[in-house]
């Protein structure tokens, strides 16, 4: 018998799909897009279309696992495991956290998740079972924090102008993001602005998919995006493209970004930048006299040293020319902050004692390593890839590789991190998980009852930890929570209310709408102190940083001296097209489309250090060193190296991922990553190096 089943995409993703699962005799036989979405609209990204090699994969994780062999992976293959009961289990992971709480204090168990799924029950299941343990606090910065950080130092809260709004746009610029190959869902936007007259801009650091599809693509050197918006504001201004109605109404700090527009004319930026001072002016012109301008703004120009700042600099733009006022204009980053749900009361910050530490997850590397007080004895992965996607891999790997270090990994399929595990959970899949869902790109609530049983033995998170807490002896009645108890307590908000938004609803409808004006959320004002778009931030004052938009040099860039002068190319690290971060780099016909990961150099560069396409080459930065065969493009520019997306470190030349060159340096607000703040040399092997390393075996062995 055939039947289909609605249910919510799980990929860290900001589209949060809805998509129709056809199931047959118990098994899921294919996936669809909802062609009743407003977002989805029938489409279907890559990733998700090929979902079932996840479900169905050969190596699925079906067992609790103990570890009986050494840690890591060897020429000889990977890790040995035995199978054990969940009960076995359960008793051994309880009781390593009983004693690691009772010889080095709660504190040395350290949480380790983020987005291994969206779905806001099972991603966040685990806050309110290590608040009540005592556990280290993990600071969760790794993707968002620190495009939301700059973006509110100007706009004052996580909300933008609807992306459906783009297609009455006259004028759209996708700055910093690879809308094909991770926001898909925008392209029917743009299309129909662009069958309509419109023109696209795409200002990103290399010609990507999306580079490719635009009306004109400009090359930014990494980390300069502010740089650039500061120039285009110098010429709006200058010309008197600029709404002075809007600025005088809605905004703070005009004539102090005046004075410092005087830095930046399009001569300077062009030195800055690499983008040419009349293609500056061009692009700010443009801007100024379209109709209703929109800019999507991406996270990638975020995740560098100066991320803040860049994601506060050009959030300022339609503030100088009243976009936000026009039908189709405007600006969007990012929606999170539109839900309202009631987090504290399904997470219970309060059952935390005071003082415990926290730990930013951008450098768990680090506190893995380093002598602490107490050490981290205790490592629980849940819905996190850590071992691939943290940054400064090395550093990573050998703490994992700790023989004192208890780690616990709960997956659907063996990732670099199983490799590491001591003990492994099956966890389940969304097709066979119940949950609720938001977004951080667009602005619907969306639920999914689940379609088919869990593979084998899979739990989701919240079962689990449920327990856990019991074996523990927690007695709170959370623990006793269902994943529909969970979701009304969550969905319990006056905002959700407003909206008519409860369970009950969502489990009629599947999805609704939040209550955002989605022509313009900050009609009745922006989140600021002020109350006002602030080109001039008091905030940004108090912590020691310049309250006006400005160009910093990258911590680890082109002005780094020395450190440049062994170090040349700046190493950017996107995301592949196939693979969402590392999620389907082990599902076959996902790792066929990406293909091999390759260094891409600009012609001149191959040529200044003798290097062919397709050759062997090394990359080296301050961190660690990786060997990729090399693809040779003028799609990046001179000074760039670019490496797409996040490959399992078994299935590499080198047994090592891309995260081996990356840094475990913070950003200049919200404390994230700085993944594209990193120097690199790449050179050709001598002699015998030039053969890759053999590739280990694919899964984890089972005796």
């Amino acid at each position: 018998m055939k039947k289909e089943f609605q249910t919510i995409c799980p990929l860290d993703c900001p589209d949060a799909c809805s998509l129709l699962l056809t199931v047959e005799e118990g098994r899921v036989k294919s996936l669809r897009g909802d062609p009743h979405h407003p977002v989805a609209q029938g489409l279907i990204c890559g990733k998700m279309r090929t979902y079932t090699d996840t479900i169905y994969a050969p190596d699925r994780i079906l067992h609790p696992m103990r570890r009986i062999g050494p840690k890591g992976r060897s020429g000889n293959g990977g890790p040995r495991f035995a199978r054990i009961s969940w009960e076995e289990a359960l008793d051994e992971v309880a009781g390593r956290m009983r004693e690691a709480a009772a010889r080095w204090g709660p504190e040395s168990i350290l949480p380790m998740s983020y987005s291994g799924t969206m779905g806001v029950v099972n991603r966040n299941a685990g806050q309110r079972f290590f608040h009540r343990l005592g556990a280290s606090l993990l600071e969760r910065t790794i993707c968002t924090s620190t495009v939301k950080a700059g973006w509110n130092m100007t706009m004052g809260k996580d909300v933008g102008v609807d992306c459906a709004e783009m297609a009455k746009s006259d004028y759209i610029v996708l700055w910093g993001t690879n809308a094909v190959s991770t926001n898909l869902h925008i392209l029917p936007f743009i299309r129909k602005a662009r069958a309509a007259g419109a023109k696209l801009t795409v200002i990103d650091v290399y010609r990507n998919r999306t580079a490719k599809l635009a009306d004109e693509y400009v090359a930014v050197r990494p980390g300069t995006d502010g740089a650039l918006a500061l120039g285009m504001m110098h010429v709006l201004v200058r010309e008197g493209l600029i709404d002075r109605a809007y600025i005088e109404a809605h905004t703070l700090g005009f004539e102090a970004l005046r004075g410092r527009l005087e830095d930046y004319p399009p001569g300077r930026v062009e030195a800055v930048t690499g983008v040419a001072a009349e293609a500056v002016a061009r692009l700010a012109r443009e801007y100024g006299r379209a109709r209703a301008p929109f800019i999507r703004m991406g996270v990638g120009l975020s995740r560098h040293s100066n991320g803040g700042m860049n994601a506060r600099t050009v959030a300022c733009l339609p503030g100088l020319t009243g976009a936000l006022e026009r039908p189709g204009g405007g600006i969007f980053c990012i929606s999170s902050g539109a839900f309202g749900l009631n987090m504290a009361a399904f997470e219970r910050p309060e059952w935390s004692p005071e003082g415990t530490r926290t730990i930013n997850i951008a450098q768990a590397g680090r506190a893995l390593t380093e002598a602490a007080d107490p050490p981290v004895k205790v490592f629980y992965v849940y819905h996190s890839a850590a071992a691939a996607t943290l940054p400064d891999a090395g550093a990573v790997r050998r703490g994992l590789l700790r023989e004192d270090l208890f780690t616990v990994v709960h997956e659907i399929v063996p990732t670099d991190t199983v490799d590491y595990a001591d003990i492994v959970l099956p966890a389940p899949t969304f097709a066979e998980s119940p949950d609720i869902f938001t977004s951080y790109g667009q602005y619907m609530v969306g639920l999914n009852e689940g379609a088919i049983p869990p593979e084998g033995e899979a739990k989701a998170n919240i079962e689990v930890f449920s327990l856990l807490a019991e074996r523990l002896g927690f007695e709170e009645p959370d623990f006793r929570e269902g994943v529909w108890e969970a979701a009304e307590k969550l969905l319990d908000s006056p905002r959700l209310a407003e909206a008519g938004i409860t369970l009950a609803r969502l489990r009629e409808k599947r999805y609704m709408r939040a209550p955002v004006s989605p022509e313009n959320p900050f009609a009745e004002g922006f989140g600021t102190p002020s109350g006002r778009l602030e080109f001039f931030s008091a905030r940004m004052a108090e912590m020691g940083l310049d309250p006006l938009p400005c160009h910093v040099p990258l911590e680890e860039g082109p002005e780094s001296g020395e450190l440049a002068g062994r170090f040349p190319l700046q190493l950017v690290v996107p995301p592949g097209h196939h693979f969402l971060n590392s999620t389907g780099n082990g599902a076959a016909r996902n790792v066929r489309g990406e293909g091999e990961q390759r260094v891409l150099l600009h012609p001149a560069e191959a040529r200044a250090r003798g290097l062919a396409d397709g050759g062997w080459v090394r990359v080296r930065s301050p961190r660690g060193e990786i060997r990729r065969r090399l693809g040779v493009t003028e799609d990046v520019p001179e000074g760039v190296a670019i490496v797409e997306g996040v490959h399992l470190a078994r299935t590499s030349p080198d047994g090592k991922s891309i995260n081996e060159l990356t840094s475990q340096r913070l950003t200049d607000m919200g404390r994230g990553p700085c993944f594209h703040t990193n120097l690199v040399e790449v050179e050709a092997f001598a002699g015998a190096e030039a053969a890759p390393a053999s590739l280990p075996a694919a899964s984890p062995a089972l005796s």
